[in-house]
């Protein structure tokens, strides 16, 4: 029947029963947000995308947010086949470098595993590359994800990252760019 014909009683029936869907897809929706798109360590992207002054650079916490969700999904307990560790994917060799550049005494590979340091280490990595290419977004998570050699390979080959050399990477930097703008949307009071 049409809502108009239908008894107040019915009506308000109706009317509970539709509040109870919106209410149930806004939480399931709610969940998928936290699944599909978690933001776990805020305190942790806040503070180390602060402390490399990236914003000077274009890269902010929504940058770093988008990168931890492409490279592991917020897993701190992941690990690439080539040995990349934990949040941010930093290479052992990548890692004990950059602790020596930013004053962590005493690294070891294991430290790589803490989320504090993981996320520090990455932000100033993001941040050195960003220096390096003048703060171009593209060529900064290129070379995050196949090293600044190769992104500076690919641009004396043709002047540009257009044709970013490897099929990875160039679905790399599309996922971050792609999660970065889920992240500012979703996450506004971030």
């Amino acid at each position: 029947r049409r809502y108009r014909e239908l008894p107040a009683k019915s009506k308000k029936a109706w009317l509970v029963f539709c509040l109870i869907l919106i209410w149930a897809a806004g939480i399931a929706m709610r969940i998928g947000v936290d699944i599909y798109f978690p933001l776990k360590y805020q305190d942790l992207i806040v503070r180390y995308s602060g402390e490399f002054s990236l914003e000077e650079k274009g890269i902010d916490k929504y940058h770093v947010a988008a990168i931890i969700r492409t490279e592991s999904r917020f897993n701190e307990k992941a690990e690439s086949q080539k040995g990349a560790i934990g949040l941010m994917q930093i290479l052992p060799d990548t890692g004990a470098w950059a602790a020596e550049k930013i004053g962590i005494e005493n690294f070891s590979a294991e430290n790589l595993w803490d989320p504090g340091v993981n996320i520090r280490i990455g932000c100033w990595y993001l941040a050195y590359l960003a220096d390096m290419f003048n703060g171009d977004l593209t060529k900064v998570f290129a070379a995050y994800n196949a090293g600044p050699t190769n992104v500076k390979n690919w641009l004396e080959e043709d002047g540009q990252l257009i044709n970013i050399g490897h099929t990875e990477t160039r679905g790399y930097v599309i996922r971050v760019e792609k999660f970065y703008d889920i992240y500012k949307t979703l996450y506004t009071d971030f």
